[in-house]
């Protein structure tokens, strides 16, 4: 997590409102996290390395990856005002539950992702709302085929 002189700093650097806004949650979700108490413990496979991954539900997947010293590599800005984003792959069992793509999600798996897999395996990090279901459960982060987006 970052700490509030960091924040600051960070914040004074930030050129645009959505970096604002992330640093902003990052803080405010440090401290709502350690006293919401239902945390959801998940892995995250990159690089065939599995690390824990902790979230409280309803976190956006693409907010909680950039804030994992592990993963925030992973998880590249794709544009300022969208934000930090990654290619996921989502577990079999939780595809289902996560809902059909619409058109919309769909084409943008497609610009940004490299080779996506079909039937709704593929998902952009900031596509995914944590849920409780997804404790015990392994992601895995893919490639993207562009960074920045215009």
């Amino acid at each position: 997590m970052l700490s509030r002189n960091t924040t600051s700093v960070l914040l004074k650097r930030a050129s645009s409102s959505a970096a604002r806004a992330f640093f902003a949650s990052s803080s405010s979700s440090s401290s709502s996290s350690s006293s919401s108490g239902n945390l959801i413990n998940f892995k995250v496979m990159l690089d065939g390395e599995r690390h824990d991954v902790s979230a409280n539900e309803n976190e956006q997947l693409s907010k909680v990856l950039a804030k994992n010293k592990h993963l925030v590599h992973a998880v590249p800005i794709i544009s300022p005002v969208l934000g930090h984003d990654a290619h996921v792959i989502v577990p079999a069992e939780l595809q289902e539950e996560l809902g059909e793509l619409t058109d919309a999600e769909v084409d943008k798996i497609e610009e940004l992702c490299m080779n996506p897999i079909a039937n709704g395996a593929s998902r952009l990090a900031s596509q995914v709302l944590v849920r409780e279901s997804f404790a015990g459960k392994t992601f895995a982060v893919k490639g993207m085929n562009r960074i920045m987006r215009t």
